[in-house]
């Protein structure tokens, strides 16, 4: 290929892309997702215990064909325990790799803010930037309703870094 070809086949591929239907995905252009699922650590952190929580998240979500941008927060408790909360707001670009028969493979990327929330008996955190990366299975229920099963791996950074992964099962509803 010429030094500028390569290129410009992939730019058209991507275009073509992302202008075809994603048949997973919301048909209308804003939509309000929820998931919930436990959060493992995956560094080895005496200071964090336990090393399972439970995970919530929630954002709205702009749709754009096979590409989609998400506004959201994030929290995950240990155990439950609603005193210790780590919190985070995040911004959630995601593109649809695949779609057949209202399913569709995705991938997502993550850049956020987060802190440690405590309401007794804890010192809570600076705020901290938190990254990550997901991927998983969006269902189609219908023309508004779309379920999703995925998977994210998201680290903190703080004076040292951690990481974590969530196992993600929720729902969105078109607006």
């Amino acid at each position: 290929m010429t030094r500028f070809g390569r290129p410009l086949a992939i730019a058209g591929v991507l275009l073509l892309a992302l202008r075809a239907a994603a048949v997973a995905q919301s048909v209308q252009h804003f939509s309000l997702q929820g998931a919930t699922g436990p959060w493992f650590a995956t560094d080895e952190n005496p200071s964090y215990d336990p090393q399972t929580r439970l995970g919530l998240e929630a954002q709205l979500r702009y749709t754009l064909s096979r590409f989609s941008l998400g506004v959201g927060v994030a929290a995950m408790f240990p155990e439950g325990n609603l005193a210790y909360t780590r919190a985070s707001v995040f911004v959630e670009p995601r593109v649809v790799a695949a779609s057949w028969n209202g399913v569709a493979l995705y991938a997502a990327g993550r850049v956020g803010a987060g802190r440690l929330i405590c309401l007794e008996g804890c010192t809570a955190m600076k705020i901290n930037v938190t990254y990550g990366v997901g991927a998983g299975f969006l269902f189609r229920m219908n023309h508004r309703l779309t379920a999703d099963l995925g998977a994210d791996y998201i680290r903190v950074i703080k004076w040292g870094s951690s990481g974590n992964v969530m196992l993600r099962a929720g729902f969105g509803i078109g607006l």
